[in-house]
């Protein structure tokens, strides 16, 4: 359709049917209640308006699944609407749609632009096929904190990291270099805008407060660059932030969000985050929580009807906003037009079992669930020899396959691949016994077995919205277990499935071999039974600190400089009754090949405004595996007006690098990667020294002057 058309469109539009595409509604109220088939919790909707015309003018139905499903919908809502607009279908897709991929936290430990992007395209080709046209994906929240539920869908806690492989997952789900969205790609909503994974106390929905320099140099950061990939939608958080609901906030909404980060699409409030406003006291009415979501610059009410219920007096009050409700409605037809509903609101039903789960994705599935894996620690005891021919496999996640992890989408736990059944299919030559509870497990078989895989973690459904814990440690039985294993003397290493990084400060002695398996995905056996008996190794890395414990939750790698920096004394910035530092660190991660770093050189040891500084070095990988090598550059600012983190990544590649070969590896550092804001929120850079690090942050390689 012409732009011209979409404009005389929206002319012929009433005001009921303009504010009826700025609502949006489950589908349950077009064609009743179908079981596994679609969201059914309902949505904040007056009663009244169920019973005129309200559902006809509606804009878009959130979690309908299934090609039969949406084009019921579909079907049902055009056969009652006056103008024959189509509806917009929505869906929570959030690391797959029915093949399942590692979470979203686990997908980061690749540092592979590439895998996120492929990730996304092959999700979208998915979503496409079952009709659904938006993904509320990526999540680029910085999490520092992993007490908070939603780390699992987050990319961890560096700005930069989360920002670069937001945007690349919004590349690979609108597919479009073009500048159009193709028939086989979604339109990506970049969430939850603003500094949503700050929650206080790691608690979910909790209010965020923070100076605006540290929402511009870190919190913000991610925003800023994944929207640069230009996302279709922005969603709006629940959260408070410095005394303002966002979902109310004029400043973030429209001052940042729109001014400075120069977003243009559509913007979508969380699940009923509108109508929330009157929780946060911020709103007296439901009236009024449409006003200030409305004067917000919230284009799309999700799961509530606030705007619809109140829009005739709102106008009257202020008939100004008339203006910003047409330039939303037509962003809407425009995305509808873009997408070719217009032409043709329905999809090809035979296609969708032809591309859902096809084997190309599953295959996928196993590469990325491996590179995703970090190995923790390592005292020789993996991979698993070949030797070792009977094979105990013990504890809760030994023969389970619900391992998807939460948000899981159309996933289905009959199509994931366990532990048990993924070693037994990858060598027939062994024999694979295995237990849930040490217990169940026969004496003899504990005498005659050459090895024990201990299996533990924490449940799929501990972790996910609503799902923040204030204890991270593994549950007894399971340190229980590890003693146990630990007394028959028998070699054994122990993988862990979980949501988010666990506090293992209690167990870690315990533990000779921990391979950290995330929530790997459908093909999530297959993948874990590869990399421990060697044919692959884990490449994985960290992107988000271990703690210790519970209590030294929020830890992260950039840290600010302390007066006391922590040191064994007692007046030092430190916990008394705990060892310095996170147990693994960001950026940690081992694999079987012992790459040697050598040969470091740098171009100059004077960087300025017409002069970068280019770092080179040499890998050497002596083993038998092909993989890639995730290399990450630091830089301390060794002296500056205002305290400073005492690390900040600032460059970082995923090199790969062939069996028995050596690769050369070059980073170029410029002025711009040094400066900073300061506490005027300007950016700036000073005169001085930067020591630089490659990978470890206890030993610079280099130093440079400003």
């Amino acid at each position: 359709m012409e732009k011209q058309k979409m404009v005389e469109l929206l002319g012929n539009m009433t005001i009921e049917e303009k504010f009826g595409q700025l609502s949006q509604i489950t589908g349950e109220h077009y064609v009743g209640k179908i079981a596994g088939e679609m969201v059914e919790t309902g949505p904040d909707i007056a009663d009244d308006l169920m019973n005129g015309d309200f559902l006809y003018t509606i804009g878009s139905v959130i979690g309908v699944s299934s090609a039969k499903i949406t084009n019921r919908v579909q079907s049902a809502y055009l056969a009652k609407s006056r103008l024959k607009i189509p509806l917009l279908f929505m869906h929570d897709a959030i690391h797959g749609y029915k093949t399942i991929f590692p979470i979203p936290l686990a997908l980061s430990c690749t540092w592979d632009h590439n895998i996120l992007e492929k990730t996304a395209a092959y999700t979208a080709s998915e979503l496409r096929a079952a009709g659904i046209h938006v993904n509320f994906s990526p999540m680029v929240d910085l999490v520092r904190d992993s007490r908070w539920g939603r780390v699992m869908e987050s990319f961890g806690e560096d700005h930069i990291l989360s920002g670069d492989l937001g945007a690349a997952m919004i590349k690979g789900y609108q597919k479009n270099d073009d500048g159009e969205i193709p028939s086989h790609g979604v339109a990506a909503c970049l969430k939850h805008f603003a500094a949503y994974g700050a929650a206080v106390g790691g608690k979910d929905y909790n209010s965020v407060d923070m100076s605006m320099r540290e929402f511009y140099d870190y919190y913000g950061k991610p925003y800023e660059i994944a929207l640069r990939q230009a996302p279709k939608f922005v969603m709006s958080s629940f959260n408070v932030l410095n005394g303002v609901p966002v979902t109310a906030n004029e400043e973030m909404m429209k001052s940042v969000l729109r001014d400075m980060y120069k977003f243009q699409g559509i913007v979508i409030s969380d699940w009923g985050a509108v109508s929330e406003l009157q929780n946060h006291r911020v709103a007296k009415d439901r009236k009024e929580a449409a006003e200030l979501a409305l004067n917000a610059g919230i284009d799309i009410e999700m799961c509530s009807t606030t705007y619809f219920e109140n829009y005739k007096e709102i106008l009257e009050q202020t008939p100004q906003l008339m203006e910003d409700i047409d330039a939303a409605v037509l962003k809407i037809l425009s995305l509808k037009n873009e997408l070719g509903l217009f032409e043709n609101p329905y999809v090809d039903e035979d296609a969708e079992g032809r591309i859902v789960l096809n084997g190309e994705f599953q295959a996928f599935s196993k590469e990325v669930a491996k590179k995703s894996c970090v190995l923790l620690k390592n005292e020789g005891m993996l991979p698993i020899g070949k030797n070792s021919k009977e094979i105990l496999i013990i504890g809760p996640f030994s023969k389970t396959n619900e391992l998807l992890g939460n948000w899981s989408c159309k996933g289905n736990f009959a199509d994931v691949i366990s532990l048990a059944s993924g070693i037994r299919a990858l060598d027939s030559t062994r024999e694979i016994s295995a237990y849930e509870k040490f217990e169940d497990c026969p004496k003899e078989k504990l005498m005659q077995c050459d090895y024990i895989v201990v299996a533990i973690g924490e449940s799929w459904a501990l972790s996910g919205e609503g799902h923040s814990s204030v204890h991270l440690e593994l549950e007894e039985e399971q340190k229980m277990l590890l003693k146990k294993v630990k007394e028959t003397n028998k070699p054994y290493s122990c993988v862990c499935f979980a949501g988010r990084p666990l506090a293992l400060q209690d167990v870690i002695d315990d533990i000779p071999a921990l391979l950290w398996c995330w929530y790997p995905g459908t093909q999530a056996g297959s993948a874990v039974a590869e990399l421990l008996l060697g044919q692959d190794t884990p490449s994985g890395k960290l992107t988000m600190s271990f703690p210790r414990y519970s209590a030294q939750t929020p830890i992260y790698y950039n840290e600010l400089s302390s007066g006391r920096p922590a040191n064994e004394t007692v007046y030092s910035s430190r916990y008394q009754d705990a060892e310095i530092g996170p147990l693994f660190k960001f950026g940690h991660g081992l694999t079987y090949t012992g790459a040697k770093y050598s040969g470091f050189k740098i171009s100059s040891e004077r960087i300025d405004e017409n002069q970068a500084v280019k770092i080179s070095f040499q890998i050497e990988n002596p083993s038998d595996y092909d993989y890639s090598e995730i290399v990450v550059l630091y830089v301390q600012d060794v002296v500056s007006r205002i305290a400073r983190p005492t690390h900040e990544m600032k460059k970082y590649q995923v090199v790969p690098i062939l069996a028995r070969q050596t690769v050369t590896v070059d980073f170029v550092l410029t002025l711009d990667d040094l400066r900073y804001l300061d506490n005027q929120l300007q950016y700036c850079v000073e005169p001085g020294d930067f020591k630089l690090f490659i990978n470890d942050l206890d030993h610079p390689v280099f130093s440079i002057r400003y």
